[in-house]
């Protein structure tokens, strides 16, 4: 037995107007196929979360928001999907494009870390391991003495 379906038509002028998407992309290190993950925000209305961002052979693909489902074939069950394919074309690129923006945002970042920082951190290992060296030798000259005090003190 299927649920009656209810269609709601919004009767104010906005329904007319063209759909603002917003994306926010995560680039996560690749583990398998996943490269990151996006959410959505319609309109500023409405957020859908955890589209995942998948690299196969064919380049950059999206995949739809799912939960585990034993009864599938694939063992997920989309959660969230666009129901025409023109939909699914520019949420497709709007992904993408979140993506590629900020892995090159990422990717600028890092560049611009000056090489004069990235040289100070062996300088920094190894004034750390100075005075772990000098800390280590002042404990041991004192250690001896603090010996004596507890077999002074057994007596």
């Amino acid at each position: 037995m299927s649920k009656p379906k209810t269609t709601v038509s919004p009767e104010s002028e906005q329904a007319h107007l063209p759909m603002k998407l917003d994306v926010t992309a995560r680039v996560i290190p690749p583990t398998g196929n996943l490269v990151g993950f996006a959410s959505l925000k319609i309109n500023d209305s409405f957020v859908i979360d955890d589209f995942k961002i998948l690299k196969s052979d064919k380049g950059l693909f999206v995949g739809m928001p799912s939960k585990p489902d034993k009864s599938s074939a694939t063992g997920y069950r989309d959660t969230s999907r666009p129901i025409t394919k023109a939909f699914r074309e520019v949420l497709t690129k709007a992904v993408i494009t979140a993506y590629h923006a900020e892995r090159e945002r990422l990717q600028s970042r890092a560049a611009s870390v000056g090489s004069a920082e990235k040289e100070s951190i062996p300088k920094q290992l190894a004034e750390g391991a100075k005075q772990a060296a000098k800390e280590k030798s002042i404990r041991s000259r004192s250690t001896p003495a603090k010996a004596s005090n507890v077999k002074n003190a057994e007596r």
